[in-house]
């Protein structure tokens, strides 16, 4: 039977891995059917309403005229779902849905669930279908969504009002459905299938094979069972019954081999038996032998363990010999020295101390000895020292601290140490007073933070001073009524802004060499986009920037690259409140390179223009400023302008 089970266990588990797989199968068959079947009639919904928007809608302006309006014969909507509702009469459980967030039909109102996808749609324009189950009356569908795109011939209804078919207008009014934007998702088509039918076909066909299944097994562990019991359990009953008998005898005479019948495997199990009886026989009878040798190896055994006993005396007294050098240079160091020994009660025990700990810390240390560390030195009992030193004697983890302020009555100044094991429960402490290292120190650093702060405020009143530039700028703008002054002293009062905000910048950065130059790009396009006011609500910007540490001479012009660039989309690139993007891109390559490259999708420069021609000064003022950098400036003029600019970066320059 202790064969019998794990068999059946395995083939039980074997064929339920196969129902599984062929379970798997068909419930993935099934999920892929059903999903053709709504892409298949997600296809003739789609049919239909091209056929009525390209054939039966033209045809009908024909005849009608284009202020008529008859959804019978002109709205692809109406057609497809009166198409679909005596469809459903032969297919009554499928379901054909419009949906859109402004429909002209109340019906076709958006849910919440359907708005969410009509969401989903608008943010991943590149997604042209959607398929997922859903839940609708307690029943589960398999539903296709397909958006629905405003194109140029659906403007005709879904525009403007005034150019839609006035019969239009008079049955829907002139709100719903209206003001559709080009490349907009106006709505969305759904198509859901029930698929409980189905599943409920396929549990009833489980369930019956199943039941076959088990049927089967049942029948086959039977048949198992009955032919193992003839054909090995009764034979290995009787061999193991000898087995017992010949393990109940103490004399290996006495014992008798197991009689061979055939040729099967129990037979061939019952000659392996004989031969490894015949070998124990041959073993017994050299084991006399064997105890002899074995005496005679122990005999020259122990000759040798004398020889090792000298040899380690002799390596014990050389080490001996080398300890008493040891301490004899310890007792000679410039640096203190402490001996601790850890008891059994946990108590960390000074036992012994160099000479030159009586100098380093100015004080006897023959009073200190037997004493505890918290006995010997009460102000470290409020510190973790102690226990870290007993972590040191009893794990040998070494352990260092180079600043320990100590205000005893006796012991004063600031000490180094480095702690390490010597021993089981022993350890060793090398100190040295560091009390004058340490205030040279705390003066340099407070020097440090001094000129730090002056810089700072220099940083600070230079922004201000540039504050006040761009206030007189303003100032003057207000007075004046040129045009072409007046963007002068815009330009100007920008140009002057991205040097503010870089002095701004250094002053609250922790590193006044160098500035976090992706925020310094993110503040001047910031100010750039505030500054042109209603011009630039339709833009958007797109920065793309690795967080780059820049110098300071770099990040000038930099800076005011960005700024003429960025200012010369702004005011040129998307004229009559066109709508577009502004990216501004900074990386670096492998040969300690930056990247910055300003592009936007507007309306582009004439591929005739030489751009170095042009006599603008914003345009002389980056060709200068690329000039300074020693880089390289590429434009390109596909789909709007892109300025790319590449420099060697300076030395010290670093990733943030």
């Amino acid at each position: 039977m202790r064969f019998l089970l794990p068999f059946g266990l395995v083939a039980i588990a074997f064929s339920s891995l196969v129902f599984y797989e062929t379970h798997a199968m068909n419930q993935h068959y099934t999920d892929d059917l059903v999903r053709e079947q709504a892409a298949m009639a997600m296809e003739f919904n789609l049919a239909i309403r091209a056929y009525a928007s390209e054939t039966t809608r033209p045809a009908a302006e024909k005849i009608l005229g284009k202020d008529a309006f008859v959804p019978e014969l002109m709205s692809g909507s109406f057609i497809s779902r009166s198409i679909f509702e005596k469809v459903q009469k032969r297919f009554p459980g499928y379901i054909l849905r419009s949906a859109s967030d402004h429909p002209r039909n109340p019906a076709n109102q958006s849910t919440p669930a359907e708005q969410q996808i009509l969401d989903f749609f608008r943010h991943n324009p590149q997604v042209g279908e959607r398929n997922e189950q859903i839940q609708m009356d307690g029943r589960r569908y398999m539903a296709q969504f397909k958006p629905r795109w405003m194109k140029q011939d659906c403007l005709h209804c879904h525009g403007d009002p005034k150019d839609a078919p006035a019969a239009l207008v008079e049955k829907y009014g002139g709100t719903a459905g209206f003001h559709r934007q080009m490349g907009d998702v106006v709505g969305l088509d759904m198509i859901a299938i029930p698929v409980q039918t189905v599943e409920a076909a396929m549990a009833s066909e489980t369930r019956w094979k199943s039941l076959v299944l088990s049927v089967w097994l049942a029948f086959l562990f039977g048949l198992i069972i009955i032919v193992f019991h003839f054909v090995v359990t009764r034979r290995l009953t009787a061999m193991a019954r000898h087995f017992r008998e010949i393990a109940a005898q103490s004399e290996i005479s006495h014992m008798t081999p197991v009689e061979v019948e055939g040729r099967d495997e129990i037979d061939v199990l019952k000659a392996a038996f004989n031969k490894l009886f015949e070998q124990l026989r041959m073993m017994h009878a050299s084991l006399e032998l064997r105890v002899t040798q074995r005496t005679a190896d122990l005999a020259r055994a122990n000759d040798g363990l004398k020889q090792e006993v000298t040899e380690r005396q002799r390596m014990e007294e050389a080490l001996r010999e080398s300890e008493r050098r040891l301490q004899a240079i310890i007792n000679r160091a410039p640096f203190g020295a402490h001996f601790y020994e850890l008891m059994s009660d946990g108590r960390l025990v000074l036992t012994g101390a160099n000479p030159a700990a009586d100098k380093v810390m100015r004080v006897a240390h023959q009073s200190f000895l037997n004493k505890s560390i918290e006995e010997a030195f009460p102000d470290l009992k409020q510190t973790g020292i102690p226990d870290a030193l007993r972590r040191v004697a009893a794990s040998g983890q070494d352990y260092q601290n180079d600043q320990v302020e100590y205000n005893g009555e006796e012991i004063k100044g600031v000490f180094a140490f480095h702690a390490f094991q010597t021993g089981v429960n022993r350890m060793a402490v090398f100190f040295q007073d560091v009390t004058a290292r340490k205030r040279g120190e705390d003066a340099i650093r407070a020097s440090l933070e001094e000129k730090t702060v002056l810089l700072k405020e220099v940083h600070h009143r230079v922004k201000n001073n540039l504050q006040i530039v761009i206030s007189l700028l303003n100032l003057q703008a207000v007075r004046t009524k040129n045009p072409m002054a007046l963007d002068t002293l815009q330009e100007t009062g920008n140009r002057v802004r991205s040097m503010a905000l870089l002095h701004e910048t250094l002053y609250r950065s922790e590193s006044l060499g160098r500035v976090n130059f992706a925020h310094y790009i993110v503040s001047i396009c910031d100010h750039l986009l505030r500054s042109y006011g209603p011009k630039a609500a339709r833009i958007k910007l797109e920065p793309h920037l690795e967080e780059i540490s820049i110098d300071l001479d770099q990040a000038v012009s930099c800076g005011l690259i960005i700024n003429e660039l960025v200012s010369n989309a702004l005011k040129h690139a998307f004229p009559e409140g066109r709508a577009g993007r502004i990216i501004v891109e900074l990386h670096t390559l492998p040969q300690e390179q930056f990247v910055l490259k300003v592009a936007d999708d507007g309306v582009g420069m004439p591929p005739q223009l030489d751009i170095r021609q042009t006599g603008t000064l914003g345009h002389q003022l980056v060709f200068m400023l690329v000039e300074k950098l020693r880089g390289t400036l590429e434009v390109t003029r596909d789909h709007g302008t892109a300025f790319c600019i590449t420099f060697q970066a300076k030395h010290g320059e670093e990733r943030l």
